[in-house]
């Protein structure tokens, strides 16, 4: 795995933006969009494909139980152990950051845009905060980022997407998806920095 240091910049700069999101954006840019044609049927089909293609649907534990199984045989098969690092730092990931997005809802319960009464927003029955879309796609392509640095600029276009896509439908907040990834960039920086330090299984040539 290369350097990590650009997740904790990452982390820093979203965190900034999610500070500044949530008293003088999120409204005012809900509000707008509220009064526009978003064609949110464009935006869910699209985000729909993508989802397929990384296993949330057709059901959400498939691409976990896939990341599982991979790390798994990678580990049990010697010929295997060069890639057993990779998948187990990949698989760590992706399941401490949907454990923690889960928790984080549940512990802010936030209402989403479209749930939004004009009111209070904050620690009632709602699931907008921080956003499970970029958690969920966010843990399995930013470590996928870090084990191929090449794959840095497709993966931020692609997290830069879903943030708009759920952004543009009233299902989140900005401040959601700058959240989903300070989460996102933190636990992957220390599941990165905890996988360096396993020993074992060594790797063959």
């Amino acid at each position: 795995m290369t350097e990590t240091r650009w997740l904790l910049r990452l982390a820093m700069a979203s965190a900034v933006a999610c500070a500044v999101a949530i008293p003088w954006i999120d409204h005012p840019l809900a509000a707008w969009l509220a009064t526009r044609d978003t064609v949110p049927g464009a935006w869910n089909t699209t985000l729909s494909l993508f989802e397929y293609a990384i296993g949330i649907e057709p059901w959400r534990w498939l691409g976990t139980i896939v990341l599982v199984a991979g790390t798994l045989v990678t580990w049990a098969v010697p010929r295997w152990h060069r890639a057993a690092k990779p998948w187990l730092f990949v698989t760590l990931s992706h399941l401490i950051a949907v454990n923690v997005m889960l928790w984080g809802k549940l512990a802010t319960g936030r209402l989403r845009p479209h749930e939004w009464n004009r009111h209070a927003e904050w620690w009632l029955h709602g699931s907008s905060f921080p956003s499970g879309h970029i958690a969920l796609v966010g843990s399995m392509i930013v470590p996928l980022a870090v084990v191929f640095p090449r794959a840095r600029l497709p993966a931020a276009i692609f997290l830069a997407f879903v943030g708009c896509a759920r952004i543009a439908v009233g299902a989140h907040w900005a401040s959601d998806v700058f959240g989903g990834l300070v989460l996102v960039a933190i636990v992957t920086w220390a599941c990165a920095a905890i996988v360096r330090r396993v020993p074992w299984p060594a790797t063959t040539a």
